[in-house]
C-alpha cells in the first residue's frame, strides 16, 4: 500500500516536473518573424515572374496609378488622414484584440506572410512594368512610413504570437500577463500612428517627386 502510494506520488512530480519543462520550453519559443517574411517576400517575386504572362502587368499600371493619384498634393489631408487611420488602425486594433484569444498565434504567422508577400509583389510587379524606374517608384511607395510600420508590424506580430500560445495551453488569462500585453501593444501603437503621420504627410511629397521626376505616366 505505501510503496503503491510513493509510486503515484512519484509519477505525479515526474509529470509535474515534466509539465514544467515544456511549459518553460513553450515560453522560450520565439516566432521566426525574419524567416516567415523572407518566404513570403520570396513569394511575392516568384508568382509576378511566373504570371506575368497573363494580366498582372494590367494590375501593376493600375496601382502606380492609384499611387500617382494619392501623390496630389491637392487632395485634403485631413481626409487622407482619417482613411488612412481607419485603415491601418482597423488592422491594429483586430490584430491586437486576436492576441488574447486562441486565434492570435496562426494570425501573426499568416500576417507576416501576407507582409512580405505584399512588399515582394508590390516591387517585383513594378520592375517587371516599369523596369528599373518601376523599382524605384515601388520602393518610394514604401518610404518613409515603412521604416516605422515594418518594426511596429514584426513587434506587434511577436507579442500577438507570444501571448496567443498563453492560451494555446490553456492557461487562460493571467491578469498580469495581459497587463503587459496591453502595455506593450500600446507602445506599439505609438509607433504605428507614426507611421500613418509618415503616410498621411510624407509619402505624397515622395511620390510626387518621383513620378514627375522618372514620367510613368
Amino acid at each position: 500500500m505505501t510503496q503503491a502510494y510513493f509510486g503515484r506520488k512519484s509519477r505525479k512530480l515526474v509529470q509535474g516536473e515534466d509539465m514544467k519543462k515544456r511549459l518553460e520550453l513553450y515560453r522560450r519559443g520565439s516566432l521566426p518573424v525574419y524567416w516567415l517574411f523572407f518566404f513570403g517576400f520570396l513569394a511575392g517575386v516568384v508568382i509576378p515572374n511566373v504570371m506575368w504572362k497573363y494580366e498582372w502587368h494590367q494590375k501593376t499600371a493600375a496601382s502606380l496609378y492609384l499611387l500617382a493619384a494619392f501623390a496630389d498634393n491637392s487632395l485634403d489631408k485631413g481626409e487622407y488622414f482619417l482613411q488612412v487611420l481607419k485603415m491601418r488602425g482597423s488592422v491594429f486594433l483586430i490584430s491586437a484584440l486576436c492576441g488574447v484569444s486562441v486565434f492570435g498565434a496562426p494570425l501573426a504567422v499568416m500576417g507576416i506572410l501576407y507582409m512580405g508577400v505584399r512588399t515582394g509583389l508590390l516591387l517585383t510587379m513594378s520592375i517587371l512594368q516599369f523596369g528599373l524606374q518601376g523599382g524605384i517608384v515601388g520602393l518610394g511607395a514604401l518610404f518613409p512610413q515603412y521604416l516605422l510600420y515594418f518594426p511596429c508590424f514584426f513587434w506587434l506580430m511577436w507579442l500577438i504570437y507570444r501571448q496567443s500560445l498563453e492560451i494555446w495551453k490553456s492557461r487562460g488569462l493571467i491578469a498580469g500577463e495581459v497587463s503587459s500585453y496591453a502595455f506593450r501593444v500600446l507602445l506599439c501603437a505609438v509607433v504605428c500612428m507614426g507611421g500613418i503621420l509618415l503616410e498621411t504627410w510624407c509619402n505624397p511629397p515622395v511620390m510626387e517627386v518621383l513620378m514627375k521626376s522618372l514620367e510613368l505616366f
